[in-house]
């Protein structure tokens, strides 16, 4: 039974045909154009947000730096103009009474500055608990001394106390 379509029908089959193509062309067409631009956009825009955010973290830690760098050189401007560690050094030593059990230097490396003036201190038979002492004094109030390096720690042959090789530096304005 075979029925042939009169013309209303077969527009209308046209028609339906056209829009299931259309329909199945744009199901083809929203994921491919602009589903993956709007996926693309959220990547790019999450990769800005952490980008920023990373951005955000150096400018953080740039300003403590230099705010860090700000005390340094305000605690260097309190300093006496006419500091010589060496001399800060040997006063420390004799105020201790550690003078006897020492032998302070001047210490150049060999790509050393002379905005980095340095001493070698030498300490014989030392109690530990005067080496702290000595140390702590050091570090604080205005002077700006740290140690550069500690060649050696050992107790002392005698048993009595410790030897050690420290070299201390400070930086000049």
């Amino acid at each position: 039974m075979k029925r042939s379509l009169d013309r209303r029908e077969q527009a209308g089959l046209a028609m339906g045909i056209l829009a299931v193509t259309l329909v199945v062309m744009l199901a083809l067409y929203v994921p491919a154009g602009p589903r993956k631009t709007s996926l693309r956009a959220k990547a790019d825009l999450q990769s800005a947000k952490d980008e920023l955010q990373l951005e955000q973290m150096a400018s953080l830690d740039v300003r403590d730096r230099l705010e860090r760098q700000k005390q340094l050189m305000d605690q260097l401007a309190r300093r006496k103009p006419d500091f010589s560690l060496f001399s800060h050094v040997d006063g420390l030593l004799n105020k201790r009474g550690l003078r006897s059990k020492a032998q302070l230097e001047q210490y150049k490396p060999r790509n050393g500055s002379a905005k980095q003036p340095m001493v070698q201190l030498r300490l014989q038979e030392v109690p530990l608990k005067e080496l702290v002492s000595l140390l702590h004094d050091l570090y604080s109030g205005d002077a700006l001394v740290s140690v550069y390096k500690v060649d050696t720690m050992r107790p002392a042959p005698s048993g009595k106390g410790l030897d050690c090789d420290v070299t201390f530096m400070t930086i000049t304005s």
